[in-house]
């Protein structure tokens, strides 16, 4: 299968580069800065929010992921993306028309907010936490409205973690959860080599 993985430069992009390329499929990684990828992945570097770019990329791929995300240093810091970055990027890979797309979204975000713990709701209250929810509840609503095969995997509190593959789907956040961003990329991983998606936005967690 070729799959190409934006957001490479990512943490979980970049695990899903290195675990797609171990599964032996055909790997493209798109990244704007520098990528963390095995020797034998090509990198093609350019802007999301670039439609034109997108389509180029995605013409004759079988499976489109990505872990694109709002960046900022911390929850209060200056937001290096613009309010509406997933949406247009989402928006942008909608339009290209990849066979399946997985997509990172968020524990917490669209019909999963009354699973959120409250130390979450008073980030999502008080800092960039918000804006970026409320983005990627833009870019799940314009998923719905398409009539793509796709997911948005929502995980909880991230970290760089060691694999562990015991993720379950839940639906509770609790301000004690947390998964490992290798665990959320092979998750995503099974999806897009999965026959059908059963779960359009699965809340998943290790606990």
């Amino acid at each position: 299968m070729k799959i190409v993985v934006f957001g490479a430069s990512g943490k979980c992009g970049a695990h899903l580069v290195r675990l797609a390329r171990e599964r032996g499929h055909e790997v493209l990684a798109v990244a704007r800065a520098n990528a963390a990828v095995p020797d034998d992945v090509p990198v093609a570097r350019g802007d999301v929010l670039d439609e034109s770019f997108v389509r180029e990329i995605v013409v004759g791929s079988d499976t489109v992921a990505s872990g694109l995300g709002m960046r900022y240093a911390h929850p209060w810091a200056a937001r290096h993306s613009p309010n509406d970055f997933v949406e247009r990027a989402t928006a942008n890979l909608i339009a290209s028309r990849p066979r399946r797309l997985v997509v990172i979204s968020a524990a917490g975000v669209g019909d999963s907010r009354a699973a959120m713990n409250w130390p979450m709701r008073a980030l999502l209250a008080t800092s960039n936490v918000g804006v970026a929810y409320a983005d990627l509840e833009r870019a799940e609503a314009a998923l719905r409205a398409s009539d793509l095969d796709w997911q948005a995997v929502r995980p909880t509190t991230l970290t760089n973690g060691a694999r562990t593959d015991r993720v379950t789907v839940t639906d509770r956040y609790r301000a004690t959860d947390r998964i490992a961003r290798i665990d959320v990329a092979a998750f995503m991983l099974a999806t897009l080599e999965a026959p059908t998606i059963d779960d359009r936005t699965p809340m998943i967690t290790t606990g």
